[in-house]
């Protein structure tokens, strides 16, 4: 959505960025130290997505660096359209870029956790499992 709007509104000289902060510490993640409870028919993504961001706590960024990133994409004389900030930004964004539609896709399919944890760990490079 975002990559469109950057093209419908270039010629206005308008610019459009994409900030991707990955992991960023925030108070939201005190809300939510127990492990997430049965929500029914998304609790095996949910808990996936609780995983992602516990492996990536330890490397969190600071808000302040998120709000850094935020004025230099508005301040600068050569913006980019995306900018990722933090752990699992950048790994995600350069994974997807390298894989096709059908392979995303597949990576939610996954029958188990620990399928799911070392496809995602063989795509992105990142670990997800904790301990």
């Amino acid at each position: 959505m975002s990559e469109g709007l950057a093209q419908e509104v270039a010629p206005f000289g308008v610019r459009v960025a994409i900030v991707e902060p990955g992991v960023t510490k925030s108070a939201i993640f005190a809300k939510s130290v127990d492990v997430p409870h049965e929500t029914g028919a998304y609790d095996v993504q949910y808990r996936r997505l609780f995983q992602f961001y516990t492996a990536g706590l330890s490397a969190a960024t600071d808000p302040f660096e998120v709000a850094r990133v935020i004025h230099r994409a508005i301040t600068t004389d050569d913006p980019q359209l995306r900018y990722q900030v933090s752990w699992g930004a950048r790994e995600i964004v350069d994974g997807r870029q390298r894989m096709s539609d059908n392979d995303w896709v597949a990576l939610g399919t996954a029958e188990d956790d620990d399928a799911y944890y070392d496809r995602f760990r063989e795509l992105f490079g990142l670990e997800l499992r904790t301990g």
